[in-house]
């Protein structure tokens, strides 16, 4: 039997590549990359699978490489990213030379310029569009032609992806191999209990949101029974800990329903967290998603200035975001909000007001990040054909030094308002007593101090200047 490895790439970074974004962790924390999980359940119902996760395990590329010298791999499915494309591309091309194996990647700068690197580079011989298809399994085993999800080298012709499958509404697959990753070494801020793993409840997203990769992707829901087969599974594994990583967990309200009571139904008892938007999220929904162990919500704020949000398409009133996060507080759930730094059309005084807003709203972790046309988002387009040097710049961070600057203000200033956003955030004293009353556990308060001292660290680095 054919054995394939499911790698995530070594990094001088911590890079996060997982659902074709590009990003490095902000501090002290990491999760299981769903795309290998959902590849793993897909491949290993067909092939022997092995999951070298280097980032987490802390190994170097030289390592990596002698790890799979030392084995039988036929092949490896591997992430990759826009912001570390030359780290990984590099030990690509040396297991490809020294191995002989296929190489198979997933990855969001890919999947926007498939036909592009698939004919650049020869040590690709093919490329995952969708991670949730099983076109992946039909190329290891060698069958020619279209394949659902996967663009693909064949007799020196590339295979465009076979496309049917990308419009059905629900999905399902087998149960990812959870076991096999290094679970005891992942952790989140927010987490209630350790080990902790990812599960998946769709793919894609339904909103158009001009800065956002994951609009051009087809939002499809899985079913819930498949889900549920999941979801007993990892607790048979003695995991209480799930992550939900989807774009916006509560998209679809009755389809969230439909999993939450199912969840109480089946008495799991996991804690969880999940991301969602304030405009699709209500009393209801609260109440339920408490009942079936939802002790976190992540929510996409992005900006306080709502003339520049509905210049990306993203229309939504602060008195909305408030609502939710005050619903959230009600029901005993904690939130974390995402906000954006140098968004275009906006100058200093509203950044400012941004980060005044993020501590109005009491949330319990605030997320900072430079703003970055990544592929995929259309908002690069247009930012293209005011800047065409713009298409010869693929390599993007949300968390380091800025490679664009916004009508009013410079790059540098940008990464110095990121800076002193996060500081004004987290090291309030009445912020940091806060936090220490929510912590019942000596891990949680490990984890949460390992957290708080990367984030102070970081405000000594100097940018990244990618």
């Amino acid at each position: 039997m054919n054995k394939i490895l499911l790698l995530n790439p070594p990094g001088k970074n911590k890079y996060l590549r997982d659902q074709y974004c590009s990003s490095s962790a902000k501090a002290d924390y990491y999760w299981p990359a769903i795309d290998l999980l959902v590849l793993s359940g897909i491949i290993s119902s067909h092939f022997q699978v092995e999951v070298l996760d280097a980032i987490t395990e802390g190994m170097s590329a030289e390592q990596t490489l002698q790890f799979v010298k030392n084995s039988s791999f036929s092949a490896v499915c591997a992430l990759t990213s826009s912001s570390s494309k030359d780290e990984d591309f590099l030990l690509f091309n040396e297991l490809k030379q020294n191995c002989g194996l296929k190489i198979i990647l997933n990855g969001g700068f890919l999947r926007h310029n498939t036909q592009r690197y698939l004919e650049e580079f020869e040590f690709i011989d093919a490329v995952i569009v969708d991670y949730t298809q099983s076109g992946v399994v039909d190329y290891i085993k060698g069958k020619k032609g279209r394949l659902p999800g996967i663009w693909h080298k064949s007799g020196g012709i590339i295979q465009q992806e076979l496309c049917a499958g990308n419009h059905e509404d629900v999905f399902s697959y087998p149960v990812p191999r959870h076991e096999l990753f290094p679970l005891g070494k992942y952790r989140l801020p927010q987490a209630r209990n350790f080990p902790l793993t990812c599960v998946l409840v769709s793919s894609g997203c339904p909103f158009k949101c001009k800065f956002c990769s994951s609009a051009s992707i087809h939002y499809r829901k899985r079913d819930v029974e498949n889900l549920l087969i999941e979801l007993k599974a990892i607790k048979k594994l003695g995991i209480k800990e799930v992550h939900f990583p989807d774009f916006t967990f509560t998209a679809d309200k009755d389809h969230c329903v439909k999993i939450c009571r199912a969840m109480i139904d089946e008495e799991l008892g996991l804690s969880w967290d999940c991301l969602s938007r304030v405009d699709c999220f209500d009393g209801k929904l609260a109440r339920i998603m408490k009942k079936a162990g939802c002790h976190t919500v992540q929510f996409g704020v992005e900006s306080q200035n709502e003339q520049v949000l509905e210049n990306l398409t993203k229309p939504i009133d602060n008195k909305t975001v408030r609502d939710a996060f005050v619903l959230c507080q009600r029901e005993g759930i904690d939130t974390i909000g995402f906000f954006i730094i140098g968004l275009p059309q906006e100058d200093e005084p509203s950044i400012k007001k941004t980060i005044a807003f993020a501590r109005d709203l009491n949330c319990d972790y605030a997320s900072f990040s430079i703003f970055v046309p990544d592929f995929g988002a259309q908002i690069r387009t247009e930012l293209e054909k005011k800047d065409p040097q713009l298409k010869n710049v693929y390599k993007f961070d949300r968390t380091a030094f800025p490679v664009t600057e916004s009508e009013f203000v410079s790059k540098e200033r940008i990464w110095q308002l990121r800076n002193e956003a996060t500081r004004s955030f987290y090291l309030r004293p009445g912020y940091i007593w806060k936090m220490l009353g929510k912590i019942k556990s000596g891990s949680r308060l490990r984890v949460g101090l390992r957290i708080f001292w990367s984030i102070c660290k970081e405000q000594f680095k100097p940018g990244v200047r990618l």
